[in-house]
């Protein structure tokens, strides 16, 4: 068991009758729950929106609150009235959205909200710009960015495709519409032809982005811009992801900035006008950093960067009321655990690296985690929750 960062308490010179109260959506993960906390702990009275009452944010103690609200999947338009409702009935200021289905909703139904309630969510073409894998490799090369070399791929054109396996398939953008709505896709890793066809043909439209799996350390720029200004970054190397060969962070530590990617981050933000959160994920391999990702909303290890000090939640809310937050510089040497890193650790040993796997579990001073908290220990219960269903279905 790793040291726990506590959640710091709200901050006392604020009167509890006069925080201001925020709707968060996205709740239910883990990056969700870490703007409750750094929210909460900045001195607002957060609150949790969500359809599972029984999610990470709806059982945390940062949250003032919890209202009921549709998945913004399956129903962004009831979703976008229920905040409005909410908004209303418990005087909220502003609504935070905390996943990319909640930019679309919101972003196409900014009217809805009277003109006193601040909505986190730009033009919903802005998000679509900032959502675009394919477009990535020219927005990212004007930034600065190298991307690794992309084709765009459908299942009747694999026979002919000129790929060198293994390949990552991804998505055009993580979130695409089917059926049934909204629905997430994953990266995929695809050892050979077999293999990729399977994952086209599960992707709607039967087609996808393909890439050269690339190995090497996972390395990110975190942080928040407001129309296209970025404030301040927060840079973190990652150690190990789940799962191990197209996974999210599972372990990382905040490292000194580096100059070039920190210049290229701000371009890109400027070129996309983006406001809001954002997370860069970028490979290294081959001496060169390659941009793979563009999270632009609350991503998993969001905790990390409110316990390395720079409470990048409190900081969008502020932009968003009309505040220029303070910025402050982040501490280096901070570390991130979720709790999905035993996983991890465990393939590791099971691969031979018994001494690095054994190595890895040993406690670190400074570490935060994605769920676990010894002053808001509620949310842990989901996660044994989540392992117990897994080991059901195992079995």
């Amino acid at each position: 068991m790793t040291a726990t960062l506590p959640v710091p308490a709200p901050t006392a010179t604020v009167p509890a009758s006069r925080r201001q109260r925020i709707l968060v959506t996205g709740v239910e993960h883990a990056g969700g729950l870490a703007a409750l906390r750094g929210l909460a702990a900045a001195g607002y009275e957060p609150w949790a929106a969500t359809d599972d009452t029984a999610s990470y944010g709806a059982v945390s103690r940062a949250a003032g609150g919890v209202v009921e609200v549709a998945d913004a999947r399956l129903d962004g338009d009831k979703f976008a009235r229920d905040l409005v409702e909410a908004a209303a009935r418990i005087g909220a200021v502003a609504v935070l959205p905390g996943t990319e289905a909640a930019l679309l909703a919101l972003g196409r139904h900014r009217h809805l909200f009277p003109a006193d309630v601040a909505v986190g969510a730009p033009d919903v073409d802005d998000t679509v710009a900032a959502l675009d894998k394919d477009a990535l490799a020219g927005l990212a090369a004007r930034a600065g960015f190298r991307t690794p070399p992309t084709l765009r791929l459908a299942v009747a054109d694999v026979a002919a495709a000129d790929v060198t396996f293994p390949v990552v398939v991804k998505p055009v953008r993580s979130e695409l519409v089917t059926e049934d709505g909204l629905a997430r896709f994953e990266v995929t890793r695809a050892a050979n032809a077999a293999e990729l066809t399977a994952t086209l043909a599960a992707l709607p439209g039967r087609e996808g982005l393909v890439q050269p799996y690339l190995t090497g350390r996972i390395r990110t720029v975190n942080g928040v811009a407001w129309k296209g200004e970025t404030l301040t970054t927060v840079h973190k190397l990652a150690e190990r992801t789940w799962p191990a060969d197209c996974g999210v962070v599972t372990w990382a530590e905040t490292v000194e900035r580096d100059p070039g990617l920190d210049v290229a981050a701000r371009a890109l933000m400027a070129e996309l006008g983006w406001s809001g959160l954002f997370n860069l994920q970028l490979i290294e391999s081959a001496g060169h950093h390659y941009l793979i990702d563009v999270n632009p909303r609350m991503y998993h290890s969001l905790g990390l960067a409110v316990a390395a000090g720079v409470n990048l939640p409190a900081m969008w809310t502020a932009l968003l009321l009309g505040e220029r937050p303070e910025v402050v510089e982040f501490t280096r040497g901070v570390r991130f655990r979720s709790e999905e890193d035993v996983r991890s650790l465990w393939a590791m040993f099971r691969s031979g690296r018994r001494g690095a796997a054994i190595r890895g579990l040993l406690p670190h001073a400074r570490t935060t985690h994605a769920v676990l908290s010894v002053s808001d220990p509620a949310p842990l219960l989901g996660v044994l929750r989540r392992a117990q269903r897994v080991l059901t279905h195992r079995s």
